[in-house]
């Protein structure tokens, strides 16, 4: 990743302003189609200001990139924060909850996750995207403990592996209403895969009940096999006793 400076403690006004020009300008002609002095005119700021900053375009590309991410985790921190306050634990659900923000925000910064989607990056972007992927894998394993610790990692592998292709949909939407269908379908999706059912008063996810029934249904008779009287005399005489 190229160095950054001031914007390393946290973003200046002129910081601030280059990012977001970089964003529109990278949206719209891409990284490679985007060069420093369209990102400074367009902030209102001098080249030596985006070089002071960022040292360079690739650094600010990464500077771009990580105040998205550090955005997605604080999302999705504060989703999964409401749900433990309103006394949620299951982690499943949790993992939902912070699964739909994250592809919520990926809609509003729709032309950002098609950009890296795409792979219009600067060289070496790649190693930075797969190495987030990992620690969110990890995050996602301690959410979703599950009995069995094979369980876990091969749930959390294909979730996690695939949220980065459904936000790549989501951005793909004509529609605030087309993106939020895409998602809620998603949920619905994992919540099955994760072995939960929907709620119809609130839209949540709830473990399947486990039934109280006994193994077999049929009731089980209270009367003897033998249902004629026995006299216990004559069984007596006839030797058929305990011995």
């Amino acid at each position: 990743m190229g160095p950054m400076r001031k914007s390393e403690a946290g973003e200046t006004g002129q910081a601030h302003a280059l990012l977001n020009a970089a964003e529109e300008l990278f949206t719209e002609r891409g990284f490679y189609g985007t060069s420093v002095s369209d990102i400074t005119e367009r902030a209102g700021t001098s080249v030596g200001a985006l070089y002071y900053h960022f040292a360079s375009k690739n650094g600010v590309y990464h500077a771009l990139w990580s105040r998205y991410m550090d955005a997605q985790s604080a999302r999705t921190r504060e989703a999964v924060a409401l749900l433990r306050d309103a006394g949620v634990s299951d982690g499943r659900r949790l993992f939902l909850a912070g699964t739909r923000a994250y592809l919520t925000s990926a809609w509003q910064h729709s032309g950002l996750v098609r950009m890296v989607s795409d792979g219009d990056a600067p060289a070496g972007f790649a190693g930075v995207a797969r190495r987030f992927s990992q620690q969110w894998a990890r995050q996602n394993t301690k959410l979703l403990q599950v009995s069995d610790p094979l369980a876990d990692r091969a749930l959390s592998s294909i979730v996690t592996g695939s949220i980065g292709g459904v936000a790549r949909e989501v951005a793909d939407c004509e529609t605030a209403e087309d993106a939020e269908a895409l998602i809620a379908k998603t949920i619905e999706i994992y919540g099955t895969l994760l072995g939960l059912r929907p709620v119809p008063s609130n839209g949540l996810f709830a473990p399947e009940p486990v039934s109280a029934e006994p193994v077999s249904a049929e009731p089980v008779s209270a009367e003897p096999v033998n249902a004629e009287p026995v006299d216990a005399s004559r069984a007596v005489a006839d030797g058929d006793g305990p011995r």
